[in-house]
């Protein structure tokens, strides 16, 4: 879902201009938490020091997908200014201005879950602008893990070559078969951070992965076990839902290193296409995102959803050496960041261009800026007409405590 607002000024103006108009006024906030927070469930979750830290650095990130007249909450000094920096060579959203809060009609977070429902109540906004109770807890089980067994198995159905369908198990011995019956296997929470709650099986179980799934089991009723595939390339397809249809909205191909997003390729869709379609037939892959946009059309009709959704997938080798597809490995409910990188480039980036698109930690205060300092001298920053043509571009303000950094280096 995404969200935005209007500042006071450019309310103002449009008041002169247009005296008795009204337009919709969104505002957006960067709530990288939200996965842990589902995963809670409870309106008082309070985030590690980590998932602040990462919400903090990259409060900026929105300013870059959000459409120009949204406004985006910006939490301090530094963010202000950088936004002022950017603003004199990009058309992004502006920050939001406390005073017009009276005049937004939607809050649109990075995702929903009753914690975030709870702090929009505690800034001030209405109740009637925010989605029901219920809502959230249709969307919080829309995001449980099982909605992928659901899907890949409504593809089966339809023609779709698939990987054998994962099991929700909510008995620990039946978790002890399932890996013992495998060489290599996986055992995922219904509900974690991205890249997080998941655990591989070697044909037999140890103690920690029997201390995982029994304790997922008790914190949240069950855990999904598949095979292990064997990847040869990770993407991902983004989509919209629109309450009653779900469009396509691009591709994604990134990369993660130990389980944590680290970027995104970027480059026109019909360029990503091309590259998936030297491992998988195009036809295959055109016939899955028509059959996807149908299926989570049916899925989410009645839960009222209105914003981004992504479907990640796998591209793999078999036990006989031949490349195959797997169509639904996981459904990100929420923004994510193959639809910021793919909007970034569209929107940002000079027709035609490649690059990649960065979220990195650091791990040492000063690492950051020794980085940002590094790139801004290798690969100068070129634009045209308010576009980058090459070079790097800081997404997030960078500073000597700076720990999460999000930038975009565009080829010559």
């Amino acid at each position: 879902m995404v969200m935005m607002i209007i500042t006071a000024s450019a309310m103002m103006l449009l008041k002169m201009l247009c005296p008795g108009s009204r337009i919709a006024v969104n505002f957006h906030l960067f709530n990288p938490e939200n996965d842990l927070a589902l995963a809670d469930g409870g309106t008082n979750y309070c985030p590690p020091p980590a998932a602040m830290s990462i919400a903090g650095d990259l409060a900026t990130l929105p300013l870059w997908f959000a459409p120009c007249d949204d406004v985006v909450l910006l939490p301090d000094k530094a963010s202000i200014e950088f936004y002022e920096s950017m603003s004199h060579l990009f058309k992004i959203a502006t920050p939001f201005a406390p005073d017009t809060i009276a005049d937004v009609d939607r809050c649109v977070p990075w995702g929903w879950s009753p914690q975030i429902k709870r702090r929009f109540k505690a800034m001030g906004f209405a109740e009637n602008i925010l989605p029901t109770d219920e809502e959230i807890s249709n969307l919080r089980g829309l995001s449980n893990r099982r909605t992928a067994i659901y899907v890949l198995q409504a593809l089966k159905e339809r023609g779709i070559d698939t990987p054998d369908t994962p099991v929700y198990l909510t008995s620990p011995d039946d978790v002890a078969a399932f890996v013992g019956s495998i060489p290599r296997s996986v055992v995922k929470a219904p509900w974690s951070g991205s890249g997080k709650g998941v655990m591989w099986g070697l044909g037999r179980v140890e103690v920690p992965l029997e201390n995982f799934y029994k304790g997922v089991i008790k914190r949240q009723g069950g855990v999904v076990c598949e095979r292990f595939l064997h990847s040869v390339q990770e993407f991902a397809m983004e989509f919209h839902a629109a309450y009653d249809c779900v469009s396509f909205a691009g591709y994604s191909l990134f990369e993660s290193e130990k389980g944590s997003y680290s970027g995104n390729l970027l480059a026109p869709d019909t360029e990503l296409e091309l590259t998936l379609s030297q491992l998988i037939p195009l036809e295959v892959i055109r016939s899955v995102r028509e059959h996807l946009c149908d299926v989570l059309s049916s899925l989410l009709r009645a839960s009222g959803y209105n914003g981004y959704l992504g479907v990640d997938m796998m591209i793999y080798s078999d036990a006989d050496g031949n490349i195959r597809l797997n169509p639904c490995m996981e459904i990100n409910m929420r923004m994510n960041m193959g639809v910021a990188a793919r909007i970034i480039y569209d929107r940002h980036v000079f027709p035609g261009k490649r690059g990649r698109f960065f979220v990195k930690f650091h791990k040492k205060q000063g690492n950051a800026l020794d980085e940002h300092t590094y790139n801004t001298d290798k690969y100068p920053l070129v634009c045209k007409d308010g576009l980058v043509l090459s070079g790097y571009q800081p997404l997030s303000p960078v500073s000597f405590g700076s720990r999460y950094t999000a930038y975009m280096i565009i080829d010559e």
